[in-house]
């Protein structure tokens, strides 16, 4: 008696699914119901566990808009290394400006001059141009670096003044003198953490009666670049805008106010972030990306810009992927943790002017990449099989 091959088990069949190429799954995943079901929840499931920038882990998944399904997940991926994506601009503004994003799933907010602007995205559009939610005024001094949290929203002003918005509400502090420039805010909980061009301040937030007050709880007497609050609370890493003893990577205990001097061999930091509370990622003047680990010391992998560019800020999806901002031409590298030494991919955006931008603030999710320029938001999108592809992985290798 003959048996048809869709009669068969589940068992066998994966068996035989094993023995069959990438094209042979993608012409029997469009086969029938039950194909679809075995090759996207057992082959392309395990697949897609530790793909590049599409993965599935909660950082990157909490942030994107769309579901997307295994077999999304893996194309996604293969367009992010292969450089095949779709380019959209949003928000020009002629007068340049140094634009602070944030994403999350349903919106992406954005600082312009003294507000910050929320945006929703839809399936329609991925940032909705025409309805936004204005944070703050515009007449008042320029937002110079903001964090968004939960619900809530904690911004520095370029003249010393932070605020915070909760449930709908501003309540906005001195908490610098006039003349300090703020380069960074961070906050986790209650603490809450500014940087200036003079100095860096611990704060405790405190609320009653619905007033929010800031307790300084240490003045540290020393300006950062960078910085940023561990995911537990307990610790703060901060980058140096310039240290002569090449040694601009130091983290600060919150509870003892000591602060311990890492060994990382460079002079300055333009942007850091916690992989985990014993791994740290930084964005280097020197031209360099490197992931900095605690329990060794040292700078256990280092990344160099093939063009000598600067690095201004990085993004982390959650598992392998690394993207980085550069100085120059708008331009992005992708890097993949698990290879040493290499960019996996560059993303070169259109010109608008000759001389090109530096990408201030990066932010992405599984499918698009948002990119903050001096004139403009620029938005890739991944999910494009039919783009060209850009690929320059291998600019340097001779054919």
């Amino acid at each position: 008696k003959m048996i048809n091959f869709k009669d068969l088990n589940e068992y066998v069949i994966l068996n035989i699914f094993e023995y069959c190429t990438d094209n042979d799954l993608e012409n029997l995943y469009l086969v029938c119901r039950r194909f679809r079901d075995l090759i996207e929840h057992c082959i392309y499931y395990r697949r897609s566990l530790d793909v590049v920038m599409s993965g599935c882990c909660k950082r990157n998944n909490g942030r994107t808009f769309n579901t997307l399904s295994y077999r999304d997940r893996l194309r996604i991926s293969r367009n992010w290394c292969d450089g095949r994506y779709k380019e959209y601009f949003f928000f020009h503004h002629p007068k340049w400006y140094r634009c602070r994003i944030a994403l999350e799933k349903n919106s992406i907010f954005l600082s312009y001059r003294g507000q910050i602007r929320s945006h929703k995205r839809s399936k329609v559009e991925m940032i909705e141009r025409r309805n936004w939610k204005e944070i703050s005024e515009p007449n008042k001094e320029d937002i110079s670096d903001f964090v968004k949290k939960g619900d809530s929203i904690f911004a520095g002003r370029t003249n010393g003044s932070c605020f915070v918005y909760e449930d709908g509400v501003i309540t906005e502090q001195k908490l610098h003198d006039l003349k300090e420039y703020l380069t960074c805010v961070d906050f986790q909980d209650h603490i809450f953490v500014t940087s200036s061009d003079k100095t860096t301040k611990l704060w405790n937030k405190t609320s009653e009666l619905g007033l929010i007050e800031f307790e300084l709880i240490k003045d540290y007497h020393e300006p950062y670049k960078c910085l940023r609050v561990s995911h537990d609370g307990e610790k703060i890493a901060c980058g140096k805008y310039i240290d002569r003893t090449r040694r601009a990577l130091c983290e600060i205990d919150i509870e003892t106010g000591i602060k311990q001097v890492f060994n990382s061999d460079t002079s300055s930091i333009y942007n850091l972030l916690y992989k985990t509370d014993d791994v740290i990622l930084t964005a280097h003047y020197d031209t360099s990306l490197r992931l900095f680990d605690k329990r060794t010391n040292r700078d256990e992998l280092i990344w160099m810009d093939p063009f000598d560019a600067s690095v201004y800020c990085l993004e982390y999806d959650g598992l392998y992927g690394v993207v980085c901002g550069m100085q120059y031409h708008c331009r992005v590298n992708l890097y993949d943790l698990r290879i040493p030494k290499k960019h996996c991919q560059m993303f070169f955006p259109i010109l608008r002017k000759s001389r090109g931008s530096p990408v201030y603030s990066i932010a992405c999710d599984c499918q698009y990449l948002y990119i903050a320029t001096d004139s403009d938001l620029r938005a890739f999108d991944f999910k494009v099989d039919w783009a060209q592809s850009r690929d320059y992985r291998n600019i340097f290798v001779r054919v």
